[in-house]
């Protein structure tokens, strides 16, 4: 029977100990003063992160390509046309000058493509209506025909038309600045 017997004591009427003692509620709260400590491990973390930033930002600027602008414009019509008008002239082949052309067409794409690639957004000068955009119509001519070779005009003789027409109009060498006959 002492097994079921309350503990012998005063019980928890007569106990010596306070209510903020005995009540986990009751107790007031500790205020938490910031240590100096604890905001070392704030400013690292901030450091490194700021570090980190500038470090990328650098890298970015030093590998950036400084003669390619962001944004450039191309006059493509005008590097067409110019082959086109050159093929023309040309005493080429029909079925060479269909080869000649897609090769230039797929020189100037493949161009387009690699500066595409290097991060350089290129449009067609047509399209551009105000602002100021760098045009590269000549760094691009010159890229494509490294590669790809202009068509020569036929040599003028009997046969071409226009160089017959040509040599009617300059004439002879001496009548050509003779002046008005009287």
């Amino acid at each position: 029977m002492a097994r079921n017997m309350p503990p012998a004591g005063n019980g928890p009427l007569f106990d010596d100990r306070s209510e903020e003692e005995t009540d986990p509620l009751a107790r007031k709260p500790r205020r938490h003063t910031p240590r100096k400590l604890d905001l070392v491990p704030v400013a690292l973390v901030s450091a490194l992160v700021a570090a980190g930033l500038w470090g990328a930002w650098v890298t970015r600027e030093l590998l950036a390509d400084a003669g390619l602008p962001p944004i450039a414009k191309v006059q493509l019509s005008s590097i067409v046309g110019e082959y086109v008008q050159a093929q023309a002239r040309s005493a080429t082949l029909p079925d060479q000058v269909t080869a000649e052309t897609r090769a230039f067409m797929a020189e100037i794409e493949r161009s387009l493509k690699a500066r595409d690639r290097s991060g350089q957004i290129v449009l067609v000068g047509e399209a551009v209506l105000a602002g100021e955009v760098p045009d590269i119509t000549a760094d691009l001519r010159r890229e494509i025909y490294t590669k790809v070779r202009m068509p020569q005009p036929a040599a003028a003789d009997g046969s071409d038309v226009m160089g017959a027409m040509r040599a009617a109009m300059a004439g002879p060498a001496g009548e050509a600045d003779s002046g008005p006959a009287q």
